[in-house]
C-alpha cells in the first residue's frame, strides 16, 4: 500500500507480503528457535495477537502485526520443543515488531521510493531464479521442443509431456517494458515534481492491469518493466495492450496552468527461451536477464516509432521476435546503390536475408492520413551485406519504381526464402565482388535462378567463416572481433584452387557458380552433384580453412531434388542445413538431411507455430523413417492439439523405432493415463524405470496411479522414493500434501503447499489447493481469491483454479465473478 505524504510515499507490509517473503520470515524465526516445519494462517479478523503455545501437538502460533496494529498472518511453527516456547513468549511482542519492522525494511529497500514498485535490481534477481529454472532443463535436453504457452509443459509439477530426459514445468518467461518517452517533454514544461505525480499515476496503473504473478518494477526514470513468469506470446501482447490502453487513460491537471497531461506509452517484450539463441544460453542467469531487459527495451523504443497509419494500441505493441519481420527501417541512403538499416546482430539479423522496402511517404498521403489508415507502397528489395550490432549495411537488389529510390524512413518487411524478386538476368549489367572476385548477392541469385532450370539436380552450399572466440575478444567488439574481409579473399583462393572445386582437369566438370552471400558467407551451385563425394568434399575444405586462417568454418550443403521440395526451396534448405552444422563437432559440415528437418521444426515448435513444426517433423520422417526423435516430438505437437490417438501411434512409432527411448516410453505412459487407461500407463512408467534407474517423473506417476486407486501407503512410499532423489524433493511436496489432505491431516498439508511454493513460486496447483485449505478454514477470502487467480493464470485449463476462484469469490459477496468463474470450470 503506498500513500502519499508531505515528505515522500510510505510503504508498509501487506498480508501479500507474508507469502512473497515466506522464505526470509522462515529464516527470521528460525534464528530465535529451531523448528522442523511451518505454515501460515490468515484470519480474518483477529483481537488476540498474543503468541499461543499448543502442547498436545508441539506447535507455536506466532500471530504477526503491521505497523497500525493490522493482522498480518499468523505463523504456526511445528516441532517445537516446550522449553523453547515457554522462554519466547513473554518476549513475542518485542520479537515480532522486530521481525516485522525487518521485513518492512527489507521491502522498502527492493521497492522505488516514488512509485512503490519494485527496483530495477529486484527485478533482475526474480529473473534470474525463472531463467535458473528453465536453464537446466533446457541444457540437459538440447534438442527438446517447448510449447510457446506451455500447455504441454509441467515437468516441475510431474504433469505433462517430455521431449527430453527432464521435464519442463513451463515453457517459457516473458519480459515486458514499458517506454514513456515523452516523460521527459512533461519535465520540462511543468516539472520534475508534477512528473514524479504523473508516474505515481501511471504506476498505479500499471499495478492494476497486471495479474496477480506478475511483478512490475521501475527500471528508469521513464521506464517501467513486468516480468510475467509462465507466459506466451499471446499472453504478452494482450497484457501489452492492456497497458498501453490503461495508461492511456492516466491525466493529471497542472494545478497551475489547468492543462490536461496525459502521455503516450510504448510497450515491448521479450519471450525466453524463444527470443534467444546460440551461444547466449551457455551464459550466466545474471548476464542472461540483463540481455533479456535490453532486447525487451530494443522493442519498445520501436514500438514507439509506429511506420504507418494513427497510432493504436497495437501499433505501440512490438515483441522482439516480430522486429526482424516487421520492425526495421532505412536510416540513411549510401552511394554504389546500398542503405543503411536499424537491424542488427542484436536482432538475430543475418548477412544474406532479404527484405521488401514499403512506405507511405508518397504524394497525397496527408490527404488520405486524415480520413483513412495509410496504405504502404511497395518501393523496392533489399538485402543485408554487412551486419553490425544494431545496424546493417543492405544492397538494393531491385527497385518498384527505378525513378523512385529507396529512402530514409521506409519500412522494411522480412521475406521468406523462396520469395522475392531477382532482380537482374543474364543479360543485365554483372560486377563482381571486389574483395572475392565472386558474384555479388544479387547477382548470383539471378544467375543461379536460370541455372537451375538448366538440370534436373543440382546442390548448394553455403559456408559462414567467422573468427574464433578468443580472437575476437582481443579487437573492438563493436566490430564483432576480426574483420571478415581481412580473410574473405584467402578463403575464396583456397575454396577454388586447394580443393579443386575451381580446377575443371580435376574433376573434369566446369568450376562451381560462385557468391558473395554476405559479409563473411559464401555460396556455391554445383550442378549434377556426386552426393556420396560432395559432403567430405565441403568437410576436408572447411577443415583447411579452419587451420590455415585460424578462424571458425561451417559449411551447409542442400541438394535437389529433396523430398517434395522446390527448386527455389534449396537455399532455404541451405540455411537449415548450415545451422545444423553449427550445432556439429569440427569440421561443422552438415547436409539437409532428417536430423536437420527435426531440428529446424525444434525450432519452430518453441516459437509457437505448432504446425509449422509437424511439418517438418513429417518431412524428417519422409527422410528418415526410423528417426524415433521425430517420431516423439510429434507426438508431442499431436497431443497439445489434442489429438491424443493420434499422438499414442506415434509415441509407439518411436519405440518400434528404438525400444529404449524412455522418453516415448513416459510420453505413452502419460496418453495412457490421460485417458484413464492406468493398467497400460503403470506398465509403461515401470518399463521407464527399467531403462533408467531412479527416473523421477515415473515414480511421481506411479505415486499418482496408486493414489487414484485408493492405496494412500503405496502412494507415499513411491513418493518417498521420488523425494530422495535429485530435484526430487521439492517436486513431491504438493503429493505429500494430497495425501495428507485424503488422510484428512490438513496442517501438515498445509505445511507441505508452504515448502512448495517455497521451493517453486509458480505450482498453480499447490495455490489452488492452498487456496481451498483457506477456504474450509474459513481463513481470509482475499488471500485465497489471490492464490486461485494466481493459479488460472498460470493454468487457465486448470478446473480446480478456477473452482476454488469461484468459491472465494463468493465468500467475498462478488457473486456475478464467481458465476463467471464457475462456468469457465464448466468448459473445463
Amino acid at each position: 500500500m503506498i500513500r502519499a505524504g508531505e515528505t515522500g510515499h510510505r510503504i508498509d507490509l501487506s498480508r501479500k507480503d507474508m507469502i512473497v517473503f515466506e522464505q526470509r520470515l522462515v529464516d527470521a524465526v528460525g534464528s530465535l528457535f529451531p523448528f522442523t516445519s511451518h505454515s501460515m494462517h490468515f484470519p480474518r479478523t483477529s483481537d488476540d495477537s498474543d503468541a499461543a503455545w499448543v502442547a498436545g501437538e508441539n506447535k507455536l502460533l506466532l500471530p504477526l502485526t503491521g505497523e497500525d496494529g493490522s493482522m498480518l498472518g499468523v505463523f504456526v511453527a511445528r516441532g517445537v520443543k516446550q522449553k523453547a516456547a515457554t522462554a519466547l513468549l513473554p518476549h513475542w511482542p518485542a520479537l515480532r515488531a522486530l521481525i516485522t519492522d525487518n521485513l518492512l525494511l527489507y521491502k522498502r529497500s527492493l521497492c522505488d521510493p516514488v512509485t512503490g514498485l519494485f527496483t530495477r535490481h529486484y527485478l533482475l534477481r526474480c529473473m534470474e531464479r525463472e531463467i535458473e529454472t528453465l536453464r537446466d532443463p533446457l541444457r540437459a535436453a538440447p534438442g527438446a521442443s517447448s510449447q510457446a504457452d506451455g500447455s504441454l509443459s509441467a515437468g516441475r509439477s510431474g504433469e505433462g509431456l517430455v521431449s527430453g530426459p527432464e521435464e519442463i514445468r513451463r515453457s517459457s518467461l516473458a519480459t515486458l517494458v514499458v517506454r514513456l518517452a515523452a516523460l521527459r517533454d512533461v519535465v520540462r514544461e511543468f516539472g520534475y515534481q508534477f512528473a514524479d505525480e504523473l508516474m505515481v499515476a501511471l504506476a498505479d496503473a500499471l499495478a492494476a492491469v497486471c495479474p496477480e504473478q506478475a511483478l512490475a518494477a521501475r527500471t528508469g526514470d521513464s521506464e517501467f518493466a513486468v516480468h510475467l513468469p509462465s507466459a506466451g506470446p499471446r499472453a504478452c501482447r494482450a497484457l501489452a495492450a492492456d497497458i498501453v490502453q490503461a495508461m492511456r487513460k492516466v491525466f493529471l491537471v497542472h494545478p497551475l496552468k489547468r492543462e490536461q497531461v496525459g502521455i503516450y506509452a510504448s510497450v515491448g517484450y521479450t519471450l525466453y527461451p524463444q527470443d534467444v539463441a546460440g551461444p547466449v544460453f551457455m551464459r550466466p542467469p545474471s548476464e542472461q536477464a540483463r540481455l533479456i531487459l535490453r532486447k525487451a527495451r530494443l522493442a519498445a523504443a520501436l514500438a514507439e516509432e509506429t511506420p504507418f497509419s494513427g497510432r493504436t494500441d497495437a501499433d505501440s505493441v512490438m515483441g522482439f521476435g516480430s522486429i526482424l519481420a516487421e520492425g526495421g527501417r532505412v536510416l540513411e541512403s549510401l552511394p554504389l546503390s546500398r542503405v543503411l538499416v536499424s537491424l542488427g546482430s542484436n536482432m538475430h539479423a543475418r548477412e544474406g536475408q532479404r527484405f521488401s522496402v514499403w512506405t507511405t511517404g508518397y504524394a497525397g498521403a496527408e490527404q488520405e492520413r486524415s480520413a483513412h489508415p495509410l496504405t504502404p507502397l511497395y518501393k523496392g528489395e533489399i538485402v543485408l551485406m554487412d551486419v553490425h550490432d544494431d545496424v546493417s549495411q543492405a544492397e538494393v537488389i531491385h527497385l518498384g519504381e527505378p525513378g523512385w529510390n529507396i529512402a530514409p524512413g521506409d519500412h522494411l518487411v522480412l521475406l521468406p526464402e523462396e520469395q522475392g524478386s531477382l532482380a537482374r538476368t543474364a543479360g543485365g549489367e554483372v560486377k563482381l565482388d571486389a574483395a572475392t572476385g565472386l558474384l555479388r548477392h544479387g547477382d548470383f541469385l539471378a544467375r543461379w535462378a536460370e541455372e537451375r532450370e538448366r538440370t534436373d539436380s543440382f546442390a548448394l552450399a553455403l559456408l559462414r567463416l567467422a573468427p574464433k572466440q578468443d580472437a575476437a575478444a582481443e579487437h573492438d567488439p563493436q566490430e564483432g572481433g576480426a574483420h571478415p574481409g581481412r580473410f574473405m579473399t584467402e578463403a575464396v583462393r583456397l575454396c577454388l584452387e586447394d580443393l579443386s572445386l575451381g580446377d575443371p582437369g580435376a574433376s573434369g566438370a566446369p568450376p562451381p557458380l560462385g557468391g558473395r552471400y554476405g559479409l563473411n558467407s559464401l555460396i556455391f551451385f554445383h550442378p549434377s552433384p556426386d552426393v556420396a563425394s560432395l559432403a567430405g568434399q565441403y568437410a576436408r575444405l572447411a577443415e583447411a580453412i579452419a587451420s590455415r586462417l585460424g578462424v571458425e568454418v561451417a559449411a551447409g550443403v542442400a541438394m535437389h531434388p529433396c523430398l517434395d521440395f522446390r527448386k527455389a526451396d534449396a537455399l532455404e534448405n541451405c540455411q537449415k542445413a548450415l545451422e545444423y552444422a553449427m550445432l556439429l563437432p569440427r569440421p561443422h559440415v552438415g547436409v539437409l538431411d532428417s536430423l536437420a528437418l527435426n531440428i529446424s521444426a525444434d525450432k519452430r515448435f518453441s516459437q509457437g507455430d505448432t504446425f509449422g513444426a509437424i511439418k517438418e517433423y513429417q518431412l524428417a520422417l519422409l527422410a528418415d523413417e526410423n528417426n524415433s526423435m521425430a517420431w516423439n516430438s510429434l507426438g508431442i505437437c499431436l497431443a497439445g492439439l489434442s489429438r491424443h490417438s493420434e499422438a499414442e501411434r506415434h509415441f509407439t512409432r518411436a519405440l518400434d523405432c528404438n525400444s529404449g527411448d524412455v522418453m516415448a516410453m513416459y510420453n505413452l505412459g502419460y496418453m495412457h493415463q490421460s485417458q484413464g487407461r492406468p493398467g497400460e500407463a503403470g506398465k509403461c512408467y515401470e518399463r521407464c524405470l527399467e531403462l533408467e534407474a531412479g527416473h523421477l517423473y515415473a515414480l511421481v506417476r506411479l505415486g499418482q496411479l496408486a493414489e487414484s486407486a485408493g492405496d494412500r501407503k503405496a502412494a507415499r512410499q513411491l513418493y518417498e522414493q521420488a523425494a530422495v532423489l535429485p530435484g526430487g524433493k521439492s517436486l513431491t511436496y504438493r503429493h505429500f500434501a494430497r495425501l495428507c489432505i485424503s488422510e484428512g491431516n490438513s496442517d501438515e498439508a498445509r505445511e507441505h503447499l508452504h515448502e512448495a511454493l517455497l521451493h517453486d513460486p509458480q505450482d498453480a496447483l499447490a495455490m489452488a489447493l492452498l487456496s481451498g485449505m483457506y477456504l474450509d478454514a474459513g481463513e481470509d477470502p482475499e488471500m485465497a481469491a489471490s492464490f486461485a487467480r494466481q493459479s488460472v493464470s498460470l493454468r487457465p485449463t486448470l478446473r480446480g483454479g478456477w473452482l476454488q476462484l469461484a468459491r472465494a469469490m463468493e465468500a467475498l459477496g462478488r457473486v456475478k465473478e464467481a458465476r463467471e468463474a464457475r462456468l469457465k470450470a464448466g468448459e473445463m
